[in-house]
C-alpha cells in the first residue's frame, strides 16, 4: 500500500481546501537561503496547506511542523490532513490496512492531544475535511452526507444530504460557496442556503480546485491540462487555458490577476489570467512538483511555495505585475465615497446641485484618471516613439509607441508638414487610463512640435470608462445616496447631543472626539443577485494626554471604566433603538465588526480577570489583520496586551447584546479584531465598531 505523505505551510487565507493525496517517506527539513527559501527533506512531499503542519512517513506515521516538532504518531495509512485556519488545530483522515477511514481531531500545541472525536458509527466514513473562513466551523464529508461541526467540542451543528461523495472540498473566503468535487463532478453549493448553484461534470479527473482572494473568481484544474476559470457571481466561464500538460496543481496570487499550474513534476506555468497568451514557463530543477501555493513573507512579498524533490521551495515572485485596474478600482471607490459626503455646512439643496448623475460621472473619470496617472510612473522613457499615418477626413496624426496604444493627435492638415520626426515632439502633462486589459494607454497629453514651436492637444478623457471592473456594480442611486446623507445628519445630531450630555456628567471633555459616519456598499449576495449593505461606523479619539482620565486606564477592560467608549456606544444604542430601527429587524442579517486596540506598554503582573464576559479557550480572532486564537480565563488572567485589548472588544459586543433593543434578535455575525501597536501610551487604547446592515434597501 502506498504511503501518505502532506507538507503544509501557511498560505493566504483564501486557501481553505482539503485535498485527498498520496506521497512517500519524509523528514527533517531546514531553510538553506534568505531570498528563495529551500527546505531539505529526505522524501519528496506532496502537498502544501496551512499552518506551517508536514505530515512524515515513517513506520509509524507522524505530523510534525516544519521544524520537525512532532504533533501526532500514527500506525494507520493517513489519507487528508486539514488544518483549523486559526492554528490552533488539525484534522486527518487515516485508514487501516484494510481501507476502513477513521477521522480525528489534534491540538497544534502538544503532541498527540486529541481535541476532538468522529463517530464513524453515526456519521459514515469520512472523506474529506474543511474548516470555515473564520474557523468556527469543520466540516466532514462522508459517505453519509456532509456534516457541520463547531470545532472546539466538535458539537454538531448543522449536516447536508449528497448524492456523491467527495474526495475533496473547498470553501470561499468570504462563506458564501462552497464547493466539493469527486473523479469528474464539481458541485458548488451556495453554503448559506444549503443550495446547488452548479453541478459539473468533466468527463476527466478535476486534479485541484480553488477560490481566489475575495472570492471573486473559482478555478478547476483536469488531470488533460485545462484549467476552467469561473465568475463567482454566475459561475459562468471567463477564461479557459489549455495545454497545461498533467495539470498537476493551481494556484491564484493575492490579487487573482496570475495563476500558477504544475503542468508536470519538472515545469510550472505563470499565466496572466487578464492576458492569457500572457505565459511564463518556471522550470523545476530535479523536479518534484506535487503541489503549489501563494503565502506572504513577513515583509508582505508575495511568495510562491511548491513541493519539489526531497525539498520544498519558497520564491519571491517580485516580476509579477500588480492588477493595476482593481487597485485603481479601489482606491477610487474610496474617493468616491469620500466625495459623495454632504461637506460641512452644505445644504440638501446644495448637495442635490453638487452630486448628480452627470457630476459623479465626471468626477469619477477625474479620480481614475489620477490614479492610473500616478500607477503608470514615467511610460515615455521606456518607450520608442514613432510617426503614423495621417488621417485628412479626421484631421489627426498617428503617434504610435512601442509600449502603449497609438494616440491620435489633431493636427491642421496645413501644419502636418512640420511633423518630421518623432524626435521632434515633446509630450507634458501626459495623464494615462487603463484598459480591459490591464496595461496603460495615453487619455491626456500636450505635444510641443519643435519645428513649428506648437503645442497640439491630445484629449481622450472621453473614452469609456472602467466599467469593465464590474460594470454597475458600484453604482448607488442618487436617491439612496441623498437618504443615506440625510441619516449622516441625524447621526451628527445624535452625536452632539450624547456628546454634551456625557460632558456635562465630565465622563469626557472636548478632548475626546467621537466619530460616527455612514455609507451605502454595493454587494452581491450568495446568489449572485446585485444587494445594497448600509454600514455605519462607530470611533472615537482621545488626545493622548487626557487619554488616560478619558478613556481606559492601563490594565482596564470594562466598557463603563472608559468615558470615551460607554458614550459612544450610547450614540450606538440611541442610534439604533431611534432613528436607525428600520434596519435593525428580526432575523435579517448584520455583521458587526469590533476592533479593540492596546499600546505595548509590558505587563509586568498578571491583571486579574474577573470572569464577566466568560473564559475563552482558542477564541477565533483577527490580530493585526490575521486569523488566529486568543485564549483568556478567569483563572489565569491577562498576561499580555492582546487579552486586554480583546476583552476590551468582547465589552463592546457584550454591551451591544444587552443593551441595544432587537439587535440580538438578528441574524448577527460578530468578529473581533485585536490590534497592538508599537507604540506606547494610554492614546492607544481604545475601541471601534462598524456595522453593516445585509440588502436592507
Amino acid at each position: 500500500m502506498d504511503i501518505k505523505t502532506i507538507a503544509a505551510l501557511l498560505v493566504l487565507p483564501s486557501l481553505f481546501c482539503a485535498h485527498k493525496v498520496s506521497a512517500q517517506e519524509s523528514s527533517g527539513a531546514e531553510p538553506q537561503k534568505k531570498i528563495d527559501y529551500v527546505f531539505k527533506l529526505k522524501d519528496t512531499p506532496v502537498q502544501l496547506s496551512p499552518y506551517n503542519t508536514v505530515v512524515y512517513s515513517r513506520s509509524p506515521q507522524h505530523v510534525m511542523t516544519m521544524r520537525g516538532h512532532r504533533l501526532y504518531d500514527t500506525k494507520k495509512n493517513l489519507v487528508t490532513l486539514c488544518v483549523n485556519p486559526s492554528g490552533v488545530n488539525f484534522g486527518i483522515i487515516e485508514a487501516d490496512k484494510k481501507g476502513k477511514k477513521s477521522a480525528g481531531f489534534y491540538s497544534t500545541y502538544k503532541q498527540n492531544d486529541k481535541t476532538g472525536d468522529f463517530d464513524v458509527k453515526k456519521y459514515g466514513q469520512p472523506s474529506a475535511i474543511v474548516y470555515t473562513p473564520d474557523a468556527r466551523k469543520v466540516l466532514v464529508a462522508t459517505d453519509k452526507g456532509l456534516f457541520i461541526f463547531e470545532p472546539r467540542k466538535m458539537k454538531l451543528i448543522d449536516q447536508m444530504e449528497l448524492d456523491f461523495v467527495p474526495d475533496a472540498m473547498c470553501i470561499s473566503d468570504n462563506s458564501y460557496y462552497l464547493t466539493l468535487s469527486g473523479g469528474d463532478r464539481v458541485v458548488v453549493y451556495n453554503f448559506e442556503k444549503k443550495t446547488v448553484r452548479r453541478d459539473w461534470t468533466f468527463g476527466v479527473k478535476v486534479t485541484d480546485m480553488t477560490f481566489s482572494n475575495g472570492s471573486g473568481e473559482f478555478a478547476v484544474l483536469t488531470d488533460d491540462g485545462i484549467l476552467s476559470v469561473y465568475d463567482t457571481r454566475t459561475f459562468n466561464i471567463k477564461n479557459t487555458i489549455e495545454d497545461l500538460g498533467s495539470g498537476i496543481a493551481c494556484a491564484f496570487n493575492a490579487d487573482g490577476k496570475y495563476i500558477v499550474v504544475a503542468t508536470s513534476p519538472e515545469t510550472l506555468e505563470v499565466i496572466n489570467l487578464v492576458r492569457p497568451t500572457d505565459r511564463n514557463t518556471l522550470p523545476v530543477e530535479n523536479g518534484g512538483v506535487n503541489d503549489i501555493c501563494f503565502i506572504k513573507d513577513a515583509d508582505g512579498n508575495s511568495v510562491l511555495a511548491y513541493t519539489g524533490d526531497l525539498m520544498l521551495h519558497a520564491k519571491r515572485m517580485q516580476n509579477l505585475e500588480p492588477h493595476f485596474a482593481k487597485l485603481i478600482s479601489d482606491e477610487v471607490d474610496q474617493m468616491m465615497a469620500e466625495w459623495e459626503k454632504m461637506m460641512p455646512g452644505e445644504s440638501m439643496e446644495d448637495y442635490r446641485l453638487r452630486v448628480n448623475d452627470e457630476t459623479r460621472s465626471r468626477q469619477r473619470r477625474l479620480f481614475e484618471d489620477e490614479i492610473s496617472t500616478q500607477l503608470a510612473g514615467d511610460l515615455l522613457a521606456d518607450a520608442t516613439m514613432s510617426l503614423g499615418n495621417y488621417d485628412r477626413t479626421n484631421q489627426v496624426l498617428a503617434i504610435d509607441f512601442s509600449t502603449m496604444p497609438t494616440i491620435y493627435l489633431p493636427v491642421p492638415e496645413s501644419d502636418v508638414t512640420s511633423f518630421h520626426s518623432a524626435g521632434d515632439l515633446v509630450l507634458t502633462d501626459v495623464q494615462y487610463g487603463v484598459l480591459p486589459d490591464d496595461t496603460f494607454e495615453i487619455v491626456y497629453a500636450k505635444v510641443f512640435n519643435k519645428v513649428d514651436g506648437k503645442t497640439y492637444e491630445y484629449n481622450n478623457h472621453d473614452r469609456v470608462a472602467m466599467d469593465f471592473m464590474g460594470g454597475d456594480a458600484n453604482v448607488v442611486s442618487l436617491e439612496i445616496l441623498q437618504q443615506q446623507q440625510m441619516e449622516v445628519l441625524k447621526l451628527q445630531e445624535l452625536r452632539e447631543k450624547v456628546v454634551e450630555e456625557a460632558r456635562n456628567r465630565s465622563l469626557i471633555s472636548n478632548h475626546t472626539n467621537i466619530t460616527v459616519d455612514s455609507k451605502v456598499v454595493p454587494d452581491y449576495d450568495a446568489n449572485g443577485e446585485k444587494i445594497l449593505n448600509y454600514q455605519v461606523n462607530f470611533t472615537y479619539q482621545v488626545d493622548p494626554e487626557f487619554s488616560a482620565a478619558e478613556d481606559f486606564p492601563p490594565g482596564k477592560y470594562l466598557v463603563d471604566e472608559s468615558g470615551a467608549a460607554s458614550s459612544m456606544l450610547k450614540i450606538v444604542k440611541e442610534a439604533f433603538e431611534g432613528d436607525f430601527a428600520q434596519y435593525v429587524k428580526d432575523g435579517k442579517k448584520l455583521k458587526v465588526v469590533i476592533s479593540g486596540t492596546a499600546d505595548a506598554t509590558p505587563i509586568i503582573r498578571t491583571i486579574p480577570y474577573n470572569g464577566v464576559y466568560g473564559d475563552f479557550v482558542d477564541e477565533p480572532i483577527y490580530e493585526n489583520g490575521d486569523l488566529t486564537a486568543i485564549t483568556v480565563t478567569q483563572a489565569d488572567g491577562v498576561k499580555e496586551n492582546r487579552q486586554l485589548a480583546f476583552l476590551r472588544a468582547e465589552g463592546v459586543k457584550d454591551y451591544l447584546k444587552t443593551n441595544v433593543g432587537n439587535l440580538d434578535k438578528m441574524d448577527a455575525d460578530y468578529t473581533i479584531r485585536v490590534d497592538v501597536t508599537e507604540g506606547k501610551g494610554s492614546e492607544f487604547r481604545r475601541i471601534t465598531a462598524n456595522f453593516i446592515f445585509v440588502d436592507v434597501f
